[in-house]
């Protein structure tokens, strides 16, 4: 079996070849990634991982996946665009219309993009592309007589990251999504943020930078007063109440927080610019949609940290 992925998985050239046990959907898929070239060079496309018995995949996979198991894109970054994969279904003689393998490719697109929004937050990767070339991303099963591909799905493909995971991270990234663990709102929503700005939608942009920084605010006075065994209840209404991000940033701050953002700037480089965006019909500019995503990104940083080894790139 191989799995096809809609964008690059950005892995670290030594772990090229890494075998890891991951959950898709109700199925445990044991994946291995694609090898450094079988003539030893750095350059060019990756070779075809081998099996989990350690054996070569079917001639038929390989053929079909000839040039687009990943690449090298620099020193240590190896985008990975196919992986092998490894899983147990109960033959049948309409495996394409089994309930096994409905669920397994159906739980390959939720798994995928959670890997990808985790990967984004480390590496700077935007969730959406753009260039104009689509490419077909599934799961391909192999059978005797020919191919089964799970739910085709198009995506736009072009890699745009800073760097690749550590071994730590591609390790979370993997087991988070095995859970079905998408990253918090305000952190997801930061990448739709910065997804829209180089899209050139800084209206969207700004809307989404502002809102990721007051979900942040609101989690964190949430926690603050959730701690103080305050009622659900109660603790909802004073969110309620409070009533938008600049009397969420110092609320925030009698509770002991330190969003890292001045009150003033948060007035007028975030509430201000989404205001006029939301309500007032006005276009912001890219300047203005860099600060506000600058600013709101300090906030979220600073107030629901991500672990250590899942934290976002600055």
């Amino acid at each position: 079996m191989s799995l096809h992925f809609p964008w690059g998985l950005p892995v670290d050239v030594n772990d090229l070849g890494l075998m890891e046990t991951v959950m898709i959907g109700e199925h445990k898929v044991t994946m291995t990634l694609p090898r450094v070239p079988d003539d030893g060079s750095s350059q060019g496309s990756l070779s075809a991982p081998l099996s989990y018995a350690g054996t070569p995949l079917p001639d038929a996979v390989l053929e079909a996946f000839k040039d687009r198991w990943g690449y090298q894109s620099s020193d240590r970054l190896r985008p990975v665009h196919t992986a092998g994969g490894s899983v147990l279904l109960t033959p049948s003689d309409e495996m394409w219309d089994s309930p096994e393998f409905e669920t397994l490719s159906a739980g390959f697109f939720t798994w995928s993009r959670i890997v990808q929004e985790w990967a984004a937050l480390r590496t700077g990767e935007p969730l959406r592309d753009w260039d104009n070339q689509l490419r077909s991303s599934a799961i391909h099963l192999h059978i005797q007589r020919g191919h089964l591909v799970g739910s085709p799905a198009r995506f736009r493909t072009l890699y745009v990251g800073l760097g690749p995971l550590t071994r730590e991270q591609l390790r979370g990234a993997l087991r988070c999504a095995s859970k079905g663990e998408h990253p918090p709102i305000e952190h997801r929503t930061l990448l739709y943020a910065k997804d829209a700005l180089i899209g050139g939608d800084y209206r969207k942009a700004v809307i989404d930078a502002a809102t990721a920084a007051e979900v942040a605010l609101a989690s964190y006075v949430r926690d603050q007063l959730t701690r103080r065994r305050l009622p659900a209840v109660f603790v909802e209404k004073v969110i309620k109440d409070v009533n938008g991000i600049i009397n969420l940033h110092g609320l925030c701050e009698k509770l002991g927080g330190m969003p890292g953002v001045k009150l003033s700037v948060v007035k007028s480089q975030i509430a201000g610019v989404r205001n006029m965006a939301a309500h007032g019909g006005s276009t912001p500019s890219k300047a203005e949609a860099d600060l506000a995503i600058k600013h709101a990104s300090t906030i979220v940083r600073a107030l629901r940290p991500l672990p250590g080894g899942m934290a976002p790139r600055v």
